[in-house]
């Protein structure tokens, strides 16, 4: 079984602590929790996670800036992104209690945690088939100049 690495970025550590306990229970998720936004992209860097579940709102650093500094370093610009918040509750309108926002799946912190293990496993599912569309890169021509 392969393990996932998932890195929960939240300025509230109780959350974050519950949540990594939650998934490391369910046993193919290696988690680490970062509750200072600031230090997110070093996390990230050397971490290299397949799935950063961001807060919305957090003092100093947003959620939306945490996203563009990730997608503005080449080593994390395709890592997969789940936004996590307490503004909003559930969606009723959808079965799994995922929503979109500016292209990115978005989950309530109020959803039951087999709720957002749903939309953790759906969008990794997506994103890794998304991946596996993608063309390889092509190798770089090498030229003998001996």
């Amino acid at each position: 079984m392969e393990t996932t690495r998932i890195l929960i970025i939240d300025d509230e550590p109780d959350f974050t602590a519950l949540l990594k306990a939650n998934l490391e229970e369910v046993g193919n998720f290696e988690v680490r929790e970062i509750n200072d936004s600031s230090q997110a992209l070093n996390a990230a860097l050397e971490f290299h996670p397949e799935l950063c579940i961001i807060d919305v709102v957090m003092p100093g650093m947003d959620g939306g800036d945490v996203v563009a500094q990730f997608r503005a370093e080449p080593a994390l610009k395709d890592t997969a992104i789940l936004m996590l918040t307490a503004l909003v509750e559930e969606n009723p309108d959808t079965s799994d209690g995922e929503t979109q926002t500016g292209g990115l799946p978005f989950v309530s912190k109020t959803s039951e945690f087999g709720t957002i293990l749903s939309c953790i496993e759906k969008h990794l599912e997506e994103h890794r088939a998304a991946t596996d569309k993608e063309e390889p890169a092509r190798p770089v021509e090498t030229w003998d100049l001996g």
